[in-house]
């Protein structure tokens, strides 16, 4: 085992940290050890850091974070048996209660280890001290983070000790699986110190009294319980919803903690509480849905319920919410504006999970459902383009009983019809999508129970046949509807609505569709509103040109109207970055990738449903499979080569490494990813102490380079600078246009300037003085150095003409290099010519206007002089403020 090298110098800093408090933290020691802690370090160094920690951290006077997170990382490798073993022991109930977030996290995951054993898992459990800690800190630390790990550890150690739990694969002895033995859900559910504080931290009854939360601090804390009572029931429905200790539960009157939390701990008339309750129920009605199959839970009363759904209906918490969705005036109105978008995610919920339950309510509720969809679906086309959409209508249809829509289609109540397909939605196309596409194949065998099964007024034969009934009927009323799909779909600056009308295809293209019987479905006895037409009945609703009606949504493609729509697009060629704005530079959202993908996706699926069926229309198959197979071929080799890794620029984009098989029925995987996906962060290996050695040379090096004199750091305008049309290329509009201000700002120097420097120059070489001082003149008066007195003097008025004349060369040189014919630039030198013999006019009227002061005014008075404001003496900084403006030549910084 490897002890790493920076331990000892952490040890002794932690020392020394004991023994005077005034000493900072090391903190690049702390994260150098904590990179080295590995696997194999021995395990005597966590043990010894973790102590030392743990006496550190409550004599601490600054941020611990830097501390705990070398503890976090020192005892990842440890488990809670050795964590156990180290003496003195640590005091995981001190670590809770401390008034830090980093020392509440260090505690939570030492803690947390314990909930990878029911073993573990008993030991904490017999702790009533720790575990009330936990609860405490879980429900009222204003810290986001401590509160969810907390929650991690308490559902961790529920989990593991649970009865029957397949988390926890500790052997024994004997080599047998060591079960949950459930002492920790006795602790939290039957321990009044436990159990009584679930009560009292959330009840608004205590709130604002002395040693009790605030109301705000309260609702935080209301919003956490009801995740876990969540959590809790899908794992143990009974330790929710049955009462443990009637004295605590009469006191909050309530009868379990499940009634507490739905029924008396949130006040409704805090709008966003009450979202938190609506949104809570919501997830209630998941913990075991029946969905299309009869339930077979014991404590539902009926097989097409749940425990839930009944918990629900005997405290009008379903009847309400039904009612807030069918009657919004039932609602404040300023409310309704934040509580629509949770009520009818309940309700499209509802209708998706418990479809027999729903069926059987009464008639007119049905209709009061269907005629309020149908309402809200009546809009224009332009809103249907730009404004908002009715979004939670549309999902609520979507997830509503496909039988129901059928029966509601015979009384002209069925809002399908009035989904468009032109204007391109994106929320429409999903809807439809959802619908035509058919229950979800399951793999499970059929119930048992046959009664259930003869009561049931839908189930996932009747949804099959009912999605392709749903299909023909809106086809026959929707003749373009093809037509509007393939258009949206090639629309590359569309990306949702284009992606949304393929996986429309593609789920028609992989519907679970049921053909119906010749007598029809659903003509029984206990509900004939719900019956389904037969085959003939069907086929005369659809339209006459289809002939017979296709089995499958494949086939459906390969048939008018979609055969002289779909086919087509599918078979053209996809289209790449050559059709996209900028050769694809601008597409910075990857949309020809995932489009073209997403076609690939319709081709494979749409081949293998084909290759998967064994009747033969008349050779009609054979004759498609062949060109579809190499046309999937052909888009894999547009995703690989031009998309991929070998395309424009060898960019590489999203996914294109992830790249299919060569196969045309070889698919990606589509299953969904975690939220919160385990990741091992990969750590560097320390460095070398030759390694080391060279880092340090180096950066010794750089420094001498920066501090040297001669260091200059170039300009990017200087490199970019160029002449004629480059020039015009990478103009700066914002920095490039030079301004009257810019006179009196100092430039950065990119050459180094010699004559600038303060050189002594008796200490150098006579030979080397020129050089170092090129205004330096051997002949010159005083040995040379009256040369220097008059450097860089000009007239006052002799800037802005100089200054003009440059610039007047500077743009005849660069129309000159812009003209390209002989002709003009002839033309151009004549008129330069021209120029310069009027610059020289004006250069001699100069010289003789002032000619005549300069040899006759002498030293007394001296215009020149005084415009100059006495540049001539000395340094030329009279007023000692650095000269102001620019600067002089010699100036250098």
């Amino acid at each position: 085992m490897a002890v790493p090298s920076s331990y000892d110098t952490v040890n002794n800093h932690l020392d020394n940290i004991l023994n005077q408090l005034s000493v900072p933290l090391d903190i690049p020691a702390l994260e150098k050890l904590a990179l080295e802690i590995t696997e194999n370090t021995d395990h005597a160094v966590p043990a010894t850091l973790i102590t030392k920690i743990s006496q550190v951290l409550p004599v601490l006077q600054e941020d611990p974070t830097p501390l705990t997170t070398l503890g976090i990382r020192a005892t990842s490798f440890l488990t809670f048996s050795e964590l156990r073993s180290i003496q003195p022991p640590l005091d995981f109930v001190a670590g809770l209660k401390a008034p830090s977030p980093p020392i509440n996290l260090l505690a939570l995951s030492l803690l947390r280890k314990a909930g990878k054993s029911s073993g573990d898992a008993a030991i904490v459990a017999g702790n009533s001290e720790l575990v009330t800690s936990l609860i405490e800190v879980w429900l009222s630390t204003s810290a986001t983070e401590v509160a969810q790990a907390a929650l991690d550890v308490l559902w961790s150690l529920l989990e593991v000790d649970h009865v029957g739990s397949k988390k926890d694969t500790q052997e024994d002895g004997s080599g047998g699986v060591v079960a949950g033995q459930g002492l920790m859900w006795r602790r939290v559910f039957t321990d009044k110190d436990v159990y009584g504080l679930l009560f009292s931290i959330c009840s608004l009854v205590t709130a604002d009294k002395p040693d009790h939360l605030s109301k705000r601090e309260k609702t935080v804390a209301q919003g956490r319980l009801v995740d876990f009572v969540v959590k809790a029931g899908s794992l143990r429905w009974d330790a929710i919803a049955a009462s443990h200790l009637p004295e605590i539960e009469f006191t909050y009157r309530c009868s379990s903690l499940l009634h507490f939390a739905a029924c008396q701990m949130i006040d409704t008339k805090d709008v966003l509480m009450h979202m938190t309750l609506l949104n809570f129920l919501r997830e209630l009605l998941q913990i075991d849905a029946p969905g299309l199959k009869p339930g077979s839970h014991p404590g539902s009363s009926s097989p097409f319920s749940s425990p839930a759904l009944d918990f629900l209906v005997s405290h009008d918490l379903h009847k309400r919410i039904l009612g807030y969705y069918l009657d919004p005036s039932k609602l404040d109105s300023v409310d309704t504006r934040y509580l629509s978008s949770p009520i009818m995610a309940y309700v499209a919920q509802y209708a998706q999970l418990y479809p027999n339950h729903l069926l059987q309510c009464s008639p007119e509720l049905l209709d009061s459902l269907l005629s309020l969809i149908l309402r809200s679906l009546k809009i224009s086309s332009a809103q249907w383009a730009h404004g908002p959409v009715p979004t939670g209508d549309l999902t609520i249809l979507s997830c509503l009983p496909r039988v129901m829509l059928v029966e509601a289609g015979k009384r002209s109540l069925n809002p399908l019809q009035l989904l468009p397909t032109n204007p391109a939605n994106k929320d429409v196309m999903d809807t439809l999508s959802r619908i035509f596409h058919g229950p979800e194949s399951s793999q499970e065998p059929p119930s048992m129970d046959l009664k259930a099964a003869n009561e049931a007024l839908t189930d996932t034969y009747k949804e099959a046949a009912a999605a392709r009934i749903l299909y023909f009927t809106y086809l026959n009323e929707h003749e373009d509807f093809w037509h509007n799909i393939v258009t949206s779909a090639d629309i590359l600056a569309i990306q949702d609505v284009a992606l949304s009308a393929i996986a429309l295809a593609r789920a028609v293209a992989t519907a679970n569709w049921q053909t119906l019987s010749s007598e029809g479905i659903g003509n029984g006895h206990n509900r004939p509103r719900f019956h389904l037409p037969s085959e003939d009945e069907l086929g005369r609703l659809s339209p006459a040109r289809q002939g017979v009606l296709p089995e499958s949504g494949a086939w459906a493609l390969l048939v008018p109207p979609a055969l002289s729509t779909v086919l087509p697009y599918l078979f053209k060629p996809p289209k790449t970055f050559a059709n996209f704005v900028g050769g694809g530079a601008g597409d910075t959202e990857s949309a020809v990738w995932r489009i073209v993908t997403a076609k690939y996706d319709l081709l494979v699926a749409l081949y293998d449903r084909l290759n998967e069926t064994s009747v033969d229309k008349e050779g009609f198959a054979e004759g498609i499979l062949r060109p579809l197979e190499q046309r999937v071929r052909a888009v894999l080799n547009v995703i690989c080569c031009e998309l991929g890794a070998f395309g424009r620029k060898g960019k590489k984009f999203p996914g294109a490494d992830l790249g299919y098989d060569h196969e045309p029925s070889g698919e990606g995987g589509n299953e969904p990813t975690p939220l919160f996906p385990e990741y091992s962060v990969p750590c560097v290996r320390p460095l070398s102490s030759r390694e080391e050695s060279e880092v340090d040379r180096y950066r010794q090096l750089r420094e001498k380079f920066h501090e040297s004199s001669f260091f200059t750091v170039l300009d990017a305008a200087g490199i970019l600078a160029k002449k004629g049309p480059a020039a015009r290329t990478q103009f700066d509009p914002f920095h490039g246009m030079p301004s009257y201000a810019e006179k009196y700002q100092k430039k950065r120097r990119t050459i180094p300037r010699l004559e600038g420097r303060p050189y002594v120059l008796k200490f150098f070489p006579r030979d080397l003085w020129q050089t170092i001082q090129p205004n330096y003149k051997p002949d010159g008066i005083f040995g040379g150095l009256e040369s220097f007195r008059r450097h860089g003097l000009k007239r006052g008025f002799e800037d802005e003409e100089e200054e003009d004349e440059d610039d007047v060369a500077k743009r005849r040189k660069s129309d000159d290099d812009e003209e390209g014919p002989e002709g003009s630039r002839k033309g151009d030198r004549e008129e330069g010519d021209d120029l310069d013999e009027d610059e020289e006019q004006d250069e001699q009227l100069v010289d003789d206007d002032f000619s005549e002061d300069d040899d006759e005014m002498g030293g007394d008075y001296n215009a020149e002089q005084y415009f100059d404001a006495g540049d001539d003496d000395g340094d030329g900084d009279a007023f000692g403020d650095g000269g102001g403006g620019g600067g002089d030549d010699n100036d250098t910084y």
